[in-house]
């Protein structure tokens, strides 16, 4: 049976050189924790995707050669299609594994709302930097990050010329990274919506997981 299969394969590689499997992996462990309940990541979610394309590609190329390849037209027939599962994904994740605005109607609000408040806080914190005021105090006219948080770099010994969170210093002490009063809020509000977002993404790569693992 094997050599027949065998012979069978070889027939097909030689009237189509280029047949492949496509882009098809082994994702039975991944599909199997998805069953049990484990939450996939995307680029193991896109191997899927792939895996499922590949059969049915696979599949229906084979099905009009069915009398002549018997045997390989009998393994492909078992191949369950799942177009749902397939379109499911690729609705929700880019080829590349990034979660898609289009996943959901929320996350696609969420997305906008983070891109404004960053744009609203980076823009407040720009004019302080840019002040004359801040001419004095400023390490250098710049905004950056720390630990989630947007600062301010300030001379160490000017420090307590501006209220605000100190969220680090520099390794020599002369910069201390602040947090004006100011955009304490709006950057709690960006915190928010930042969890937000990340609680939705987690939402729907479970949905996706749990149709994963109810076609084990």
């Amino acid at each position: 049976s094997l050599l027949r299969q065998s012979a069978e394969a070889r027939q097909l590689l030689a009237s189509e050189p280029s047949f492949d499997l496509g882009g098809a992996l082994d994702v039975r462990e991944t599909v199997k924790l998805a069953a049990i309940g484990k939450v996939l990541d995307p680029p193991v979610l896109v191997d899927i995707q792939n895996t499922l394309a590949a059969a049915r590609s696979l599949r229906r190329s084979l099905s009009p050669r069915a009398g002549e390849l018997p045997l390989l037209w009998g393994i492909a027939e078992a191949m369950v299609e799942l177009p749902d599962v397939e379109r499911n994904i690729g609705s929700c994740l880019s080829p590349t594994a990034e979660v898609l605005d289009s996943a959901s109607a929320r996350l696609a609000g969420l997305r906008r709302q983070l891109k404004e408040k960053r744009q609203e806080l980076l823009s407040h914190l720009e004019a302080v930097v840019k002040s004359r005021r801040a001419q004095k105090f400023i390490q250098e006219p710049l905004v950056t990050e720390r630990e989630g948080r947007y600062v301010i770099p300030v001379k160490a010994e000017m420090r307590r010329e501006i209220k605000g969170i100190v969220h680090d210093i520099s390794n020599t002490g002369a910069t201390v990274f602040m947090e004006p009063w100011s955009t304490v809020e709006l950057g709690n509000e960006l915190r928010q919506l930042i969890v937000e977002e990340r609680q939705e993404v987690e939402r729907i790569l479970t949905a996706l997981s749990n149709e994963v693992g109810a076609h084990q």
